[in-house]
């Protein structure tokens, strides 16, 4: 896998100005891998904020969408961690078979590179947003 990481974080928060993380809040994580944008990731991370920004970590699922798919669909679960400040996104993406580094600059979105022992400088694009709150009933539609 080879990435360029544009990431567009949908958060709010303050900072804390005290040493201590603020309680951690769901978010959910989802975008593509690869030059072909041939790997769809998707998850849930806990954001915690920091005195320099923010921490995120949590599962996610690799699934290859690719049309190279001969034998269905592959998957791949992993532990996503970032480190999120106003500069700079740093984090890492730990799978079975292996271990991603995550750095990008920060802007209104952020970019940069992917790199595992498999595949260096591999495209990685994805949105963090706040994640649905837990339905009250299970999850059933409503009685009519």
């Amino acid at each position: 896998m080879r990435a360029i990481v544009s990431v567009m974080l949908i958060c709010g928060g303050a900072l804390i100005s005290s040493g201590t993380p603020a309680s951690a809040q769901s978010y959910s994580a989802s975008g593509q891998i690869g030059y072909l944008q041939e790997w769809e990731i998707k998850g849930n991370l806990a954001r915690t904020a920091t005195r320099t920004g923010a921490d995120y970590s949590g599962t996610v699922t690799l699934r290859h969408v690719g049309l190279c798919s001969v034998n269905g669909v592959e998957e791949k679960s992993g532990v996503m961690q970032l480190k999120v400040s106003p500069s700079r996104l740093e984090g890492t993406l730990a799978m079975d078979d292996d271990s991603c580094r995550i750095v990008a600059s920060a802007a209104s979105s952020y970019s940069g590179l992917l790199s595992c022992r498999n595949g260096r400088g591999v495209p990685i694009s994805f949105s963090i947003g706040e994640a649905a709150p837990a339905a009250k009933d299970g999850g059933r539609p409503p009685a009519k």
